[in-house]
């Protein structure tokens, strides 16, 4: 990832494909390939075909000054297969030069699927603040944008007031030591952390759900 960071040209990727495949892309595949069932058991509709789930090597430089033509890292995204990335809810990992992290939630915002999360906060917040119960104090940090001047119902549980203005959602694993990358226990801790989200995944996908029909 170093070298491709610091020598992002076409010469240098055709002289060193094979290398990349070997040290970057295979890899990845074989970590896709290793939590699929997992991830399948999760949702039945998720994709997990390697080349879906992982990122493109290529960038899209038309509306950016940096035209370096590859990224310097992968990252994979599990989500529902034939829906966009933009605004889907997905499990994610992403190992660069500089950090190691996994989660869950957005990955950009979704108005709809939000709203709709607002709604079940005012109706049954218990809903929320019993799932967030279920995952381990201090391994995630939950985090998002949020809203600057969305007004916040007067008689809204204190307990989740923080969460309302949120504008996308993500659950994000907390001092991930960069090491355990090079090692089998980095399937361990990503096959325990996704099963203790799953539930928060599927309360997310039915907001998304819910946001779709009621946009139709």
């Amino acid at each position: 990832m170093l070298d491709l960071r610091f020598n992002n040209n076409k010469e240098f990727m055709a002289a060193h494909r094979e290398e990349y495949w070997q040290k970057m892309r295979n890899p990845h595949y074989a970590l896709i390939e290793a939590l699929t069932p997992l991830m399948l058991q999760i949702d039945a509709q998720m994709e997990v075909r390697p080349s879906k789930a992982l990122s493109r090597i290529f960038r899209d430089t038309r509306f950016s000054r940096d035209k370096s033509p590859y990224r310097d890292h992968h990252w994979i995204a599990f989500r529902h297969a034939g829906e966009p990335r933009e605004s889907s809810v997905l499990f994610w990992f992403e190992v660069t030069v500089e950090h190691l992290r996994w989660g869950l939630g957005f990955w950009g915002e979704n108005r709809g699927a939000m709203d709709i999360f607002r709604r079940r906060l005012v109706s049954n917040p218990e809903e929320w603040l019993n799932l967030l119960k279920t995952l381990k104090k201090g391994r995630f940090a939950i985090s998002g944008d949020q809203y600057k001047r969305m007004a916040i119902p007067e008689d809204l549980n204190p307990q989740v007031k923080d969460y309302y203005p949120l504008k996308d959602i993500h659950f994000v694993r907390q001092n991930a030591d960069y090491d355990m990358v090079f090692t089998p226990q980095i399937f361990e801790e990503l096959t325990k952390d996704f099963l203790a989200l799953a539930p928060l995944y599927r309360l997310l996908r039915g907001y998304y759900e819910i946001a779709l029909l009621e946009g139709a």
